[in-house]
């Protein structure tokens, strides 16, 4: 995908565009799957936590229950033989992006998010994960069209 920059070119909008679609959805995953679906480090609104989620899974890493109960059992085992991507028990490439791809860990432990599954929006989220990568995509491509797609998404 990074290779379509050659094609589309670049400007100005478009580096702007790819910048703050970044920050955007890393700050989601950082304040949002991290320090609070996994951690509860803060609390918020319904609203706000159902908008963190939908930002946070704009970025294509799965459901915001799948992601928070991932975390919790990495931290209940961290780099014990039980812990699903430790570098020391898997090496760099499984910890960070081979187990994500393994049919072993595709579902999600209800058990270990009983606080967040209580929400039905959540559970909907968890559901249907490709959902707001893909209306994210159809928005940046309805504005930007295809430069705006390889910038602003991907």
């Amino acid at each position: 995908m990074c290779l379509w920059v050659v094609q589309t070119g670049i400007s100005l909008e478009l580096v702007a565009l790819g910048i703050a679609s970044y920050y955007l959805r890393m700050f989601a995953i950082t304040a949002g799957y991290h320090r609070y679906f996994s951690h509860r480090s803060y609390k918020t609104s319904r609203v706000f936590q159902f908008l963190l989620a939908f930002l946070a899974m704009t970025s294509g890493q799965k459901g915001v229950l799948w992601w928070a109960s991932h975390h919790r059992h990495h931290h209940r085992h961290s780099d014990q033989e039980k812990d699903r991507h430790s570098p020391l028990q898997r090496g760099f490439w499984f910890s960070h992006v081979g187990w994500i791809l393994s049919d072993d860990y595709m579902q999600t432990d209800f058990r270990l998010v009983r606080d967040l599954a209580k929400y039905p929006e959540l559970r909907l989220l968890n559901k249907f994960h490709f959902i707001p990568p893909l209306l994210y995509s159809l928005l940046i491509f309805a504005l930007w069209g295809f430069p705006g797609l390889v910038w602003g998404f991907f």
